[in-house]
């Protein structure tokens, strides 16, 4: 990659990094917030819900916001709005104004998501682009892991007040950088592209339904994610490190299955790559929901089915992503947003749905959801969508959204 295109992606991959922090690094501190709060489990994971729905009803938005004033304005009222309610967070007396400023934070967090890829594809050369991309892939995978990892620790000498106050000096800090790599539009090509409509998108079954079975896979993975900090201290008997150690262990999954995605692709083709993935998250969920009701589930053997099911979203996810872009280059942008959309919004609705069943230490309700949300995924790609003749691109990118 050039030096130039490097210059812009970093600072870019920066706020990414800062807007998945608001959920990542927030997850571990989840209890403390409760107790300290005297609020309920239900009430604390509406704290991740909210969250997730106000960052997926912002990517229609940033969609249009972005070709309307441009990109460097929306990330600059982005980040803006994400560094008031980071520290509005940290001051927050109760939980009605903790949720106030989390679906507003949700919101000014999906700038990122929309600008960033939009910007890489179309300012950087091609080949640098594609780097670019995989270069914030990249950090999709790897902050979902650190993140708890670095809040855990966090926890040791802080409360969950702090956390906070540490997103919103990261966004603080990357801001004039981020800014400075933004430019004020985009390439006129690019600004054509983006008006175009929802409608024959909607119309697009291929696109449809490869995008309603990828979000139920991750609504099920989001689902566990949400919930590890409630359920899995007490079951492996470590504190919240165990939650760290399985996202490590998840991420570790799905960086090394990514890799091979593209082989395994090309070796098996998208159509039976993507039914072989959704299959095998079915059995998976399956096993550990019989573990779970024969009372057989360890510690131990949760860490081995997390492993496996972020690899086979590894191989799945980059595939089905891909191949749902199969749309013509004008409606790249809004199907990436609405892709986008999709798997946020799953996501929140199987995170609410799960809240009111925890128990510490009992997985049940979460592998029962993990279990349907699965199933219904293979359902809707064991009969392949057809492609329509006018839906493909003349060039597309890769870029998996479906990181643990």
């Amino acid at each position: 990659m050039s030096k130039p295109s490097i210059r812009t992606v970093l600072p870019l991959a920066t706020i990414t990094a800062a807007s998945m922090l608001t959920m990542d690094l927030y997850l571990p501190a989840v209890p403390t917030m409760q107790r300290d709060l005297g609020i309920t489990v239900a009430q604390g994971q509406l704290t991740i819900a909210i969250f997730l729905l106000g960052l997926a009803a912002s990517q229609l938005v940033w969609g249009e916001m972005l070709h309307r004033i441009g990109p460097r304005r929306c990330v600059q009222t982005g980040l803006l709005a994400l560094i008031l309610t980071s520290f509005g967070c940290a001051l927050a007396p109760d939980l009605p104004v903790l949720l106030g400023l989390r679906l507003i934070q949700g919101i000014a967090a999906g700038a990122a998501t929309v600008v960033v890829p939009t910007v890489v594809r179309a300012t950087l050369p091609e080949q640098d682009g594609v780097r670019g991309i995989a270069a914030i892939a990249m950090i999709e995978a790897i902050v979902p892991a650190a993140g708890p990892v670095l809040g855990t620790a966090l926890l040791l000498i802080a409360d969950w007040r702090t956390t906070f106050a540490i997103i919103g000096i990261v966004a603080l800090v990357s801001a004039p950088f981020a800014l400075r790599a933004t430019p004020v539009a985009l390439p006129e090509t690019e600004e054509k592209a983006g008006r175009v409509g929802y409608r024959a998108l909607l119309c697009n079954w291929h696109f449809v339904g490869l995008a309603l079975a990828h979000s139920l896979s991750f609504g099920a993975l989001i689902a566990f994610v949400a919930s590890a900090p409630q359920v899995l201290p007490a079951l492996a008997g470590t504190g919240q490190s165990g939650f760290a150690l399985a996202q490590v262990c998840g991420v570790a999954g799905f960086i090394v299955a990514a890799s091979q995605a593209g082989r395994i692709s090309n070796r098996l083709g998208p159509r039976h790559a993507i039914q072989l993935g959704a299959l095998l998250h079915g059995l998976l969920c399956t096993a550990l929901l019989a573990a779970w009701w024969a009372d057989r589930l360890s510690y131990p053997w949760l860490l081995a089915f997390w492993a496996a099911f972020c690899a086979v979203l590894g191989i799945r996810g980059p595939t089905a992503f891909s191949e749902a872009l199969s749309v013509p280059n004008a409606q790249l942008g809004r199907a990436s947003a609405l892709m986008v959309l999709a798997l946020l919004a799953t996501g929140a609705v199987a995170t609410q749905a799960t809240a009111p069943f925890l128990r510490s230490g009992q997985l049940g309700a979460v592998a029962l959801s993990m279990t349907l949300l699965c199933w219904a995924s293979f359902a809707l790609v064991v009969r392949y969508p057809d492609k329509q003749s006018s839906a493909r691109p003349q060039h597309r990118t890769e870029q998996g959204h479906a990181n643990p």
